[in-house]
């Protein structure tokens, strides 16, 4: 797994651990493709709180653009959906 400069700065920032990061892209709650980035957004349920991992794929690595704990999942994912900046896949 390659990170980002902002991405390795925000797991830093906010103690989000490298397997947190594994098990959302491995097994999320929700997924979605960014329009304008060609990203993966993930999300992964945890304790009432999701975890989103914005990720891209090279070649046979992923890299991870940023992470952060949000309690506001369903508001993130209406606006990005309605402003057409994401398409859901999960």
């Amino acid at each position: 797994m390659k990170y980002t400069k902002h991405g390795r700065l925000r797991v830093a920032d906010r103690g989000i651990s490298e397997d947190m990061i594994l098990k959302a892209v491995a097994e999320p709650t929700f997924s979605f493709y960014d329009l304008s980035s060609g990203a993966t957004a993930v999300f992964k349920k945890l304790d009432g709180k999701h975890l989103l991992v914005l990720y891209s794929r090279e070649e046979d690595e992923i890299r991870i653009i940023t992470t952060f704990i949000t309690s506001s999942a369903e508001e993130l994912i209406d606006r990005k959906l309605k402003g057409n900046v994401w398409v859901k896949i999960k």
